[in-house]
């Protein structure tokens, strides 16, 4: 399919209106997760024919209130197509025997060369997510020129891509590609990357090392947002977008994360907002593991903006201060996700219904739209629906 730009990706707030959402279909990559959990960060073994199912009902259920849905597959094949070979020759590796020798060396080149300008976009766009890597060594028992050497194949795939929440951010002022922690998920930054630029879209930093930021640390609030700090986004990741001004010139609620486990890995594992008025949180945070928050705002010097660090205070009291009125999850319904739901608008919930109806009624309670999703088997990766989602453009109603 053709692919429209999007131009400028902007989301001022996690509670306005979802306009365009970025995703990815479980595909073949996504299966290498689910061979070996222990290796790929994923929680536990799940069907990929019922995570596909649930997936084409999430996105469903977000082009039925008219939210524009782009896959992350669509953009790489309808987008740039030189783009997506020079990706593609990248990933795909041969790694040569030392018995090889300099003129079966160089058709082997050629050979890499006619083989990714021969690919489709669709084949192209397997290579990208797969990385394989071709290890060719002399055949002895050669019938001919065809089967003169004997291959291993290697995969090193972008297995956690369903996630697409993780490797950039989008900000009041645009998308940042981040950098990821767990080097099982470094090939994530560079197929952002690629994903952006098939739709138009000039990211306004990528964080560099020794940095790491991930996109599940990020809220937007209007007026300010929350920036999470702990296990997997790190204070010079932070200080890379501050230094750039890329949150958009607002306060920014630096939320030191005491615990730094992976059991709540990101903020929007154990922190939720439902609206510019009302948030979740997870019962276990409100005594000895409640965060602080370092609060840095905007100032203008004769060099440009830049961001000061004011104080520092409780993570339950900076909200109270923004005037956001906190409800509670039990770590039991934690666990099932109920962090993790996404927000199509204010008071608009997408949930995971696995999260409970006790949960969800409370919910109800306080005056949110919840429509609960199926997501048994996508939560088997670690995440739910705001981590498999992007949003790329919200727009006050």
């Amino acid at each position: 399919m053709a692919i429209t730009a999007v131009q400028q990706a902007t989301q001022p707030s996690e509670w306005e209106e979802a306009r365009v959402v970025l995703v990815c279909r479980p595909s073949v990559e996504t299966l290498f997760g689910v061979l070996n959990t222990d290796a790929a960060n994923f929680l536990r073994p799940f069907d990929l024919d019922q995570a596909r199912v649930e997936h084409d009902g999430f996105r469903q259920a977000m082009e039925e209130r008219g939210v524009r849905v782009f896959d992350l597959r669509e953009v790489l094949t309808g987008g740039d197509l030189d783009a997506l070979r020079d990706a593609a020759s990248a990933s795909l590796r041969y790694e040569l025997d030392s018995m090889i020798g300099d003129e079966d060396r160089a058709e082997l080149d050629e050979l890499h060369r006619r083989t990714i300008a021969t690919l489709g976009p669709a084949a192209l766009a397997d290579v990208v997510m797969l990385r394989p890597v071709l290890k060719l060594r002399p055949n002895p028992h050669a019938a001919d020129r065809t089967c003169r050497f004997l291959p291993t194949f290697e995969v090193r795939p972008a297995d956690n891509a369903y996630f697409t929440r993780d490797p950039m951010i989008t900000t009041a002022a645009g998308a940042v590609i981040g950098r990821m922690n767990l080097a099982v998920r470094w090939p994530e930054n560079d197929v952002a990357a690629l994903v952006l630029h098939g739709l138009g879209i000039t990211p306004l930093l990528r964080v560099v090392p020794p940095g790491f930021l991930e996109g599940g640390d990020f809220l937007p609030a209007g007026s300010y947002c929350l920036q999470g700090q702990g296990l997997l986004s790190d204070a010079d990741g932070i200080g890379q977008l501050l230094d750039a001004g890329a949150y958009g010139g607002v306060e920014v609620a630096v939320v030191r994360d005491p615990r730094c486990r992976m059991d709540e890995m990101h903020l929007d594992t154990y922190f939720a907002f439902y609206g510019p008025n009302l948030a979740g949180i997870c019962d276990d945070r409100l005594g000895a593991d409640e965060p602080e928050v370092d609060v840095w705002v905007p100032e203008e010097t004769p060099a440009g903006r830049r961001y000061r660090m004011t104080r520092t205070l409780g993570f339950l009291a900076f909200l109270a201060e923004k005037r956001v009125d906190v409800l509670t999850f039990t770590k039991d319904e934690q666990r099932e996700f109920a962090a993790n739901g996404l927000l199509l608008g204010s008071m608009d919930y997408l949930a995971v219904a696995q999260a409970g109806g006790a949960f969800l009624d409370r919910l109800r309670a306080r005056g949110v739209r919840v429509q609960p999703i199926e997501y048994r088997a996508l939560t088997g990766g670690y995440g739910g629906p705001h981590c498999s989602s992007q949003v790329l453009v919200r727009e006050a109603r």
